[in-house]
C-alpha cells in the first residue's frame, strides 16, 4: 500500500512539473476594452442593459461590485487607465483638457507584446499635436470621437460628409457637452456618435485577420462617449423612458431633505451646465429618463459588437473588460455631472470576461479601481514584470487572482481624490474600504464625512458625529498615505491634515510633463 501511494505521489509531481515546465502555454487572447463614459454603477440592469447583463452572466465573467474611479472626471481617470497608476503617481489630481502628456515611460497599448495590433473606436481624450494630428499614446489605428468642440475628429468628418459642412451635429435641443437637460436626437440614428462608435468597432473586427495562420492579436478599445451629456438618445428610447412613472425607483432621484443634500439645493438658478441645484420634478425626471435612454442606446451598440464577435465564433478567444471612466450624479443629492466622492460619481461598473469557457459567473465584493485594468491586461499577456521594471510608479494591482478565484481581495481600501472642480469648495480626498467604510476629507474647509456603505449605500446618513473614533481612525490612514507618498506640508503639517484652498495643486510632482 505504501509503495502504491508513493507511486501515485511521484506521478502527480511529475504531472505538475510537466504541465508547468514543458507543456505549451495557452495562446494569448485577443482583447476587447469597452469603456462607457459617465456611466453610473447603478445604471445597468437586465432590463435597461440586457447585453451588458448577459456579458456579466457568461461562465467566464466576473462582476466587480466595488469598482471605483479614483479621480472621477474624464481626463484624470483615463490617465489611470492608460498608465496603471493612481492619481498621485500619474500626477493628474483633477480635470485637465486632455491626457496629452507624452513622457509616461509605459502606457497600456504601447507596452503590449509586438504581435498585438491596437485599435480605437470612439473616445480617447488624448488631444492633438500643434499640427492637428491626434496624440495616440501608443494606439496604432484611430477612429475618434472625443466630443470636443475645439477638434475636428473622425466622427465630425463622417457627419459632415453625410449632412454637409453647415449642419451642426450638436443641434439637438440646444444641449451642450455638460448640460443636465435631455432631448431626443433629431437626426437619423445611424448618424449618432453611439451608432458610429459601434459601427467603426465592428468594421475593425470584420477586417482583422483572425485566421489560425496569423500570429497577430487584436487589442480593440471601443470607447463610447455616451451616456455622457448631451443626453440625446433616439426618440424611440426617449419616449420609452419619459412615458414611465416618475415615481419608479429607476427614475426617482436620490434626494434626502433635511440632510447634507440641502447644502447643494439651489432653486433660483439652473444654468445649462449647472453643477448643483434642483430644477424641479418635471425637468429632473426628463433628465434622468434621457440619461437612462442614452444608457440603453449604448448597450445596444455594445451588443452589436459582441454579436459580431459571436458570429465569427471568437467569443472564447477574447478577454473582455467593461468599465466606466466615472459616474454621473444626475441630480442625486442635488448634484450634477461628476467629480465628487459620492457613489453616483466615483463608483463605476466593471465586468471582466476571461478567454476560454470558464467555470461559472462570479461576483467579487472587494474594492478595485480603474488603475488595475492596465495592470491586469499586462499580466494576462505576460509582460507585467517587464513593464513594472520600466515604470516603478505603477501601483495598480492585477485582478487576475480575483478572476481565477485564487484571492478574494487585493487591497484593504482604495484612495480617491479630486482637485477643485466647478466650484473652489469641491476639493476633496476619500478612502473606501472593503467593509463599506467611506471617509471623506473636504480640503476647502477641513470638514469630514463618514458613511457606512453596507447599511447606507445611497449615502443618506453622514455618521461623522456619531462615530468620532472611526473618523479618527480613517483620518489617520489618510495622513499616513500622504506622508508615505511624500506630499509635503501642503498636505500634512505637524501630523494634521491641511486645508487646501490653492487651485494650483492640479498636478503632483510625479506628473512627468510639468
Amino acid at each position: 500500500m505504501k509503495l502504491l501511494l508513493l507511486f501515485v505521489f511521484l506521478n502527480a509531481c511529475n504531472a505538475i512539473y510537466y504541465n508547468s515546465s514543458t507543456s505549451s502555454p495557452p495562446p494569448p487572447p485577443h482583447i476587447l476594452l469597452l469603456i462607457t463614459d459617465q456611466f453610473r454603477y447603478d445604471a445597468w440592469s437586465p432590463l435597461t442593459t440586457p447585453n451588458l447583463y448577459n456579458l456579466s452572466q457568461s461562465p467566464s465573467s466576473t462582476t466587480f461590485t466595488k469598482a471605483y474611479s479614483s479621480t472621477p472626471t474624464c481626463t484624470p481617470s483615463r490617465a489611470g487607465l492608460l498608465t496603471g497608476r493612481g492619481p498621485w503617481n500619474h500626477g493628474m489630481l483633477g480635470y485637465d483638457s486632455e491626457v496629452d502628456c507624452l513622457s509616461y515611460p509605459t502606457t497600456l497599448p504601447s507596452s503590449l507584446p509586438s504581435h498585438y495590433q491596437t485599435f480605437v473606436s470612439g473616445k480617447d481624450h488624448f488631444g492633438t499635436y500643434p499640427n492637428g494630428t491626434f496624440i495616440s499614446q501608443g494606439y496604432q489605428n484611430l477612429q475618434l470621437y472625443d466630443g470636443l468642440t475645439e477638434e475636428i475628429d473622425h466622427y465630425d468628418q463622417f457627419f459632415k460628409s453625410k449632412m454637409g459642412p453647415d449642419i451642426d451635429p450638436m443641434a439637438t435641443g440646444n444641449l451642450s457637452w455638460n448640460s443636465w437637460r435631455g432631448a431626443p436626437y433629431i437626426y437619423e440614428e445611424n448618424l449618432h456618435p453611439t451608432s458610429w462608435t459601434s459601427e467603426r468597432a465592428i468594421n475593425y473586427l470584420q477586417n482583422f485577420d483572425f485566421s489560425s495562420s496569423s500570429s497577430s492579436k487584436m487589442f480593440l478599445k471601443a470607447s463610447f462617449h455616451r451616456p455622457h451629456s448631451p443626453y440625446d438618445p433616439p426618440k424611440r428610447l426617449y419616449d420609452k423612458y419619459t412615458s414611465m412613472s416618475p415615481s419608479s425607483p429607476t427614475l426617482k432621484r436620490n434626494i434626502n431633505p433635511g440632510t447634507w443634500d440641502d447644502k447643494f439645493k439651489n432653486t433660483t438658478e439652473m444654468p445649462a451646465e449647472a453643477w448643483n441645484g434642483d430644477p424641479g420634478e418635471e425637468e429632473g425626471f426628463i433628465s434622468r429618463a434621457s440619461y437612462l435612454a442614452s444608457v440603453e442606446f449604448v448597450d445596444e451598440g455594445i451588443g452589436a459588437i459582441l454579436d459580431e464577435i459571436n458570429e465569427q465564433g471568437l467569443m472564447d478567444d477574447f478577454f473582455i473588460v467593461w468599465v466606466a471612466d466615472h459616474g454621473d450624479m444626475n441630480g442625486d443629492h442635488n448634484l450634477w455631472r461628476k467629480g465628487y466622492p459620492y457613489e453616483e460619481s466615483a463608483h463605476v461598473p466593471m465586468v471582466i470576461k476571461m478567454d476560454g469557457e470558464g467555470g461559472g459567473a462570479k461576483v467579487v465584493d472587494s474594492v478595485v479601481e480603474i488603475r488595475d485594468v492596465a495592470v491586469t491586461v499586462w499580466d494576462v499577456v505576460g509582460v507585467l514584470e517587464e513593464v513594472k521594471e520600466k515604470d516603478t510608479l505603477i501601483n495598480g494591482l492585477s485582478l487576475l487572482p480575483l478572476l481565477t478565484g485564487e484571492k478574494t481581495e487585493v487591497r484593504d481600501y482604495i484612495d480617491l481624490e479630486h482637485n477643485q472642480v466647478y466650484n473652489s469648495t469641491i476639493h476633496w480626498n476619500a478612502l473606501v474600504s472593503n467593509n463599506g467604510v467611506k471617509y471623506i476629507y473636504n480640503a476647502w474647509d477641513g470638514t469630514e464625512m463618514l458613511f457606512n456603505l453596507t447599511a447606507d449605500p445611497r449615502e443618506a446618513n453622514d455618521l461623522k458625529d456619531k462615530q468620532p473614533e472611526l473618523v479618527k481612525e480613517w483620518r489617520t490612514k489618510l495622513i499616513q498615505m500622504f506622508e508615505d507618498e511624500g506630499r509635503g506640508e501642503e498636505w500634512v503639517k505637524e501630523g494634521e491634515l491641511v486645508e487646501r484652498r490653492d487651485a494650483s495643486l492640479e498636478h503632483s510632482l510625479n506628473f512627468p510633463c510639468l
